[in-house]
């Protein structure tokens, strides 16, 4: 099949144990690039078994790719569908790409991608690559959240449209990704705004560390410099941006594409 004819199929439910778990245990009846999407979850989940709140208005969704290596790859074609869709619907949006998994607005996290994969008897793998999208959120939702959350919220935009247009954004970085993996890697390298923002990578067992992000290795890891200028390069970990160093950085940027 020309990788240019690939289709994303949408499947969607009123309710769901998690569109992740959905695509894995049904892969094999599902077609490549189907992008299952749920009005609810009632076992959301994120990065190191976390629970996802569910609620009805937001987007939960996960796109089943079987022609991707890697997971890694997963995540970049569904965080770049992403962010296009969503800069598509609401052109206005401050959203941006943060190193992993995230979409951001300022210091308050929008969207989380889970990629999971699932081995074949011929030792390939099939990606499913999750994302949980704040759509609306109302002020409890935000206190059981206990850290810094936005939505989009945009009455125009409703999961089934988002649906529409992340199944459109999607289709293109999966079919650059099949066709060249490293196009892809650069595209989402650069996209990723977390540069030059000063941030908190905890490293988990109560240990965490501080600097400000210089770059994104040719591996996908964090180049985090330290207050004395070393460098050091992470790979997992999640990070934390205050308001002000996000400020500050897009300030920079804009001072730079200006000259």
């Amino acid at each position: 099949m020309d990788i240019n004819d690939l289709s994303i199929n949408l499947l969607h439910f009123a309710e769901v144990d998690s569109t992740n778990t959905y695509a894995k245990v049904h892969h094999s009846e599902l077609a490549d690039g189907t992008l299952i999407y749920a009005d609810i979850q009632t076992a959301g989940r994120g990065r190191l078994d976390r629970i996802w709140l569910s609620r009805k208005g937001n987007f939960f969704g996960t796109l089943l790719m079987k022609k991707l290596a890697n997971p890694f790859l997963g995540t970049m074609v569904l965080s770049l569908g992403a962010l296009d869709a969503l800069k598509n619907l609401a052109p206005d949006l401050p959203v941006w790409l943060k190193w992993p998994n995230d979409l951001y607005i300022e210091d308050a996290k929008l969207a989380g991608i889970l990629s999971e994969t699932v081995q074949q008897c011929d030792n390939s793998r099939i990606i499913a690559a999750g994302i949980g999208l704040n759509l609306v959120l109302s002020s409890d939702d935000r206190s059981v959240i206990g850290k810094p959350a936005a939505a989009v919220e945009n009455d125009k935009i409703n999961p089934e449209k988002f649906a529409l247009e992340l199944a459109k954004c999607a289709k293109k970085y999966y079919i650059m990704g099949i066709a060249c993996s490293e196009k892809l890697f650069e595209l989402w390298r650069k996209r990723n705004d977390l540069v030059g923002m000063e941030l908190v990578l905890e490293l988990g067992g109560g240990v965490s560390v501080c600097g400000t992000a210089a770059g994104i290795a040719a591996d996908g890891g964090l180049i985090l410099r330290d207050g004395e200028g070393r460098e050091k390069t992470y790979y997992c970990g999640d990070v934390s941006v205050n308001r002000e160093s996000v400020r500050r950085a897009w300030e920079r940027r804009k001072a730079l594409n200006e000259n």
